[in-house]
């Protein structure tokens, strides 16, 4: 939320407020009454899409980046026990472990999130038919945990982004509703407050205060006028 959509929204309670306070009298106004009811679901509504634009899924993404950092060491974890294997194994097939998974760290670090998730199926799915021969280099355990491993991390990936593509709809939507406020102001309510003017002189200057406040904010101190140099040296006759 920008400055000048505070501003707005902080606009739009005051002249709330000053109806709320007078609501007797706004009973008598007709069309005002639901004008007032509109505004202040525009407003909650407002603040709602406010507080979801903030959050951009900092919690999901900090939850992915761990089980990321727990999911490479169990796969490096794997990959060197399943190495270690094919080194010992009389076994045709587990021999071809070695050269498959004696992979450098940093090339596993290095995988982005979805062929980390893919890569780790992978060396779960190889390891799985030998779990109980691989000690004293890994336990079954370690190698079933591996597949949990991998399922929570791909569960964390999608809540990142939709935490993302709802704080991206919650920008759009509050713009939308500051844009509906302004109509709603401008078109019903100003409109019906303006024979006030001239009926109830307290009513109307209270309302006009609070919708100047959108200004306030934005207006520029009016620079002193410079006398030219013309004026300057113009004798006083």
């Amino acid at each position: 939320m920008d400055k000048k959509q505070e501003s707005k929204i902080k606009m739009a309670r005051l002249v709330s407020g000053i109806l709320a306070g007078n609501e007797e009298k706004i009973k008598k106004i007709p069309g005002l009454e639901a004008a007032h009811i509109k505004l202040d679901q525009l407003i909650e509504n407002a603040e709602k899409y406010g507080q979801g634009q903030l959050d951009k899924g900092t919690v999901q993404t900090a939850q992915k980046d761990d089980a990321r950092e727990i999911l490479i060491i169990e796969v490096i974890k794997i990959c060197a026990a399943l190495a270690a294997f094919g080194t010992s194994s009389t076994d045709a097939s587990a021999k071809l472990f070695k050269a498959k998974y004696q992979i450098k760290d940093t090339v596993i670090k290095r995988l982005r999130d979805m062929q980390l998730f893919s890569f780790a199926y992978q060396v779960y799915s190889d390891a799985l038919p030998y779990a109980d021969k691989l000690e004293p280099f890994a336990t079954s355990d370690e190698v079933n945990g591996l597949k949990l491993k991998a399922n929570i991390f791909n569960e964390l990936l999608p809540k990142r982004r939709s935490q993302l593509n709802a704080s991206v709809l919650s920008t759009q939507n509050l713009a939308e509703t500051i844009d509906s406020i302004d109509e709603l102001l401008i078109n019903t309510i100003d409109v019906l407050i303006k024979p006030m003017e001239f009926k109830d002189v307290d009513l109307f200057s209270s309302f006009k205060n609070a919708r100047g406040l959108v200004d306030a904010p934005h207006r520029k101190n009016k620079k002193p006028e410079v006398p030219s140099k013309e004026s300057t040296n113009t004798e006083v006759k």
